[in-house]
């Protein structure tokens, strides 16, 4: 079938924005973390919103899952197959609703956790995730996927779908299917799949953009589409991984909470910005947030200035 790309350009004018990688590993500044749940149900999303302000971003993406399959929101599609997987409040619903006060779109990230090492192993089970039931697994993630779709409707603008070199490895992946689910209740909802740092395989073209992870500040798109054909896009990350040199690091976790992050260069985030922008894309840059969802101080105290460098205010 042919593809009709939905128009990138709502996310493209919003000239930049900014994510956070809030998930079940993610810490406090000090002592030990909350309960997920409780956590979920603690988040102050007036003082986020007033940090994203602060930041001057267009546009602000979000983790629903990533290190483990626990939703910061209800889901019955999850509730079925698992039980102690989402959560009372609907975190993401009251972050749409607090962001489009501030006329600022919400981006959805969602980590499917069927990766081979996976720490959710209980999750696997339950979704299906077998290469020899495929059919199984890809009815789980159309019914989960398409339940939020449908109970956020135009309030979820994009998906940022995270690992689709595991998707693209199960038999005969139903990319049309599983784009048409990502879309439900907002036709123009814009869809992508993470091939990896800075790789621009295209495992389908039922995509509207360029997954663009990225974890240096000097990557340099050409052109005006990428090379597989997409609108440009990057998710940056700035603060290098110790432990895996050539990622970035992502998330407030145990391990990393106690050390030293140097502020980023500002000139830098503004020229990564700008070249994006000349090649008609855009950019999210990663904040590194502990769990009340405040932003590292340095990286918030970055973005202010680029706000006044960009934004003119």
């Amino acid at each position: 079938m042919d593809y009709e790309r939905a128009d990138f350009a709502p996310l493209r004018d919003t000239g930049y924005g900014v994510g956070f990688h809030w998930t079940t590993a993610t810490m406090p500044r000090q002592g030990e973390p909350l309960a997920f749940d409780e956590a979920v149900a603690r988040f102050d999303v007036p003082a986020f919103v007033q940090q994203v302000a602060e930041a001057g971003a267009g546009h602000v993406l979000f983790t629903s899952t990533h290190s483990r399959h626990w939703m910061c929101c209800p889901n019955p599609e999850v509730d079925r197959l698992v039980a102690g997987h989402t959560c009372e409040r609907d975190l993401l619903m009251d972050l749409a609703d607090g962001l489009a006060h501030a006329d600022i779109p919400l981006i959805v990230y969602y980590n499917h956790n069927i990766y081979p090492h996976s720490p959710d192993v209980e999750w696997q089970r339950a979704v299906g995730f077998d290469p020899l039931d495929a059919p199984r697994y890809f009815d789980n993630f159309c019914r989960l996927i398409g339940w939020m779709g449908e109970h956020y409707g135009p309030k979820i603008a994009a998906w940022w779908f995270d690992g689709g070199s595991q998707l693209d490895a199960l038999p005969d992946t139903p990319w049309p299917r599983l784009t048409a689910a990502a879309k439900a209740g907002h036709p123009a909802r814009l869809v992508c799949y993470n091939a990896g740092i800075e790789r621009h395989t295209l495992y389908t073209p039922c995509q509207d953009y360029w997954a663009g992870e990225v974890c240096r500040m000097n990557y340099t798109p050409r052109g005006p589409l990428t090379p597989s054909g997409l609108p440009w896009y990057a998710f940056v990350s700035w603060h290098a991984d110790s432990r895996k040199p050539i990622c970035g690091q992502w998330v407030m976790d145990r391990e990393n909470r106690g050390l030293e992050w140097p502020k980023p260069s500002v000139e830098a985030i503004v020229a990564c910005q700008r070249r994006f922008r000349a090649c008609g894309g855009t950019v999210t840059f990663n904040l590194l947030c502990y769990q009340d969802g405040a932003a590292l101080d340095t990286d918030l105290d970055a973005m202010r200035q680029v706000r006044r460098m960009v934004r003119g205010r």
